[in-house]
Order: C-alpha cells, then sequence, then structure tokens
C-alpha cells in the first residue's frame, strides 16, 4: 500500500500523469503554490498555515484512482 502522500500543485495535468494519487489544487500561482505576495507578511502566514493543514487532511481520505482535491472541498 505504501506511504500516503499528497501533491499540492497548480500543475493538475502533469501531476495526473506522473501517477499522483491524491493531487490538491494550489490556491497560489505556478511559481508560489503555498504563498500569495499580495498579503501581509502575517496574513500570508496565517493563509500558507491554512493551505497546509488542508492539503493534509486530504491523506484520510482513500482513493484508489488520481484524485484531485479543492481547497474549498476540504477546508476545515
Amino acid at each position: 500500500m505504501g506511504i500516503p502522500t499528497v501533491a499540492t500543485t497548480a500543475l493538475i495535468s502533469i501531476a495526473e500523469r506522473v501517477g499522483s494519487n491524491r493531487i490538491f489544487k494550489a490556491l497560489g500561482r505556478f511559481h508560489y503554490p503555498f504563498g500569495d505576495p499580495s498579503k501581509t507578511p502575517e496574513g500570508e502566514r496565517r493563509w500558507r498555515r491554512d493551505v497546509v493543514l488542508s492539503a493534509l487532511t486530504t491523506l484520510e481520505r482513500p482513493v484508489s484512482r488520481p484524485t484531485v482535491f479543492e481547497y474549498e472541498q476540504v477546508r476545515k
């Protein structure tokens, strides 16, 4: 079965092609999937933490094929 992983990316098609089972669609842009330079440093830290925790929740979900998760789907 292996170790569960989640790929966080803005490039969904590439993650699917390389065989990622859990794909978390990044909210940020290609160059900074876990960042948003338009936010204040403190605001970005809070936002980044929320995105990372949301991506981690996908590890708890069983999948049998490549599955794309959106931030809004898994946000607590």
